[in-house]
């Protein structure tokens, strides 16, 4: 007789596990088909499935739409907030960095200035 290694041992239980739910199952499907809180259950499991239908519908929907407004205002994305207030995320940052250090060069730095300044540029 062989000892089963662990792995063999696990799936042996899952089979049997499953087994043992099926014909459990079979043996209180006919009172779970009258049961008035599972028939409450499965309307409430399908009006959930048609909401979740109707979200992922909407979420396709904002993509398309958060995906034209980016290629048309060239912004890394847009969202709103909790809040309802507008998120928005721009194309600077690399070019902001590479400011900085080019207006560093060789100057004595007045960060005012070069705040103010790469406002101005980058607004």
């Amino acid at each position: 007789m062989k000892k089963l290694s662990s792995n063999e041992v696990s799936i042996l239980s899952n089979e049997i596990s499953k087994r043992i739910n099926e014909v459990k199952y079979l043996k209180i499907k006919s009172k779970l088909e009258k049961d008035v809180d599972f028939k409450k259950l499965e309307k409430l499991y399908k009006e959930i499935n048609e909401l979740n239908k109707k979200v992922n519908e909407k979420r396709s929907l904002n993509n398309e739409l958060v995906l034209k407004i980016r290629n048309k205002y060239n912004i890394i994305n847009v969202s709103i907030g909790n809040d309802n207030e507008i998120k928005v995320m721009f194309n600077y940052n690399n070019n902001l960095y590479n400011d900085i250090v080019l207006y560093n060069i060789g100057k004595e730095l007045n960060v005012d200035e070069l705040i103010n300044k790469l406002v101005e540029k980058y607004s």
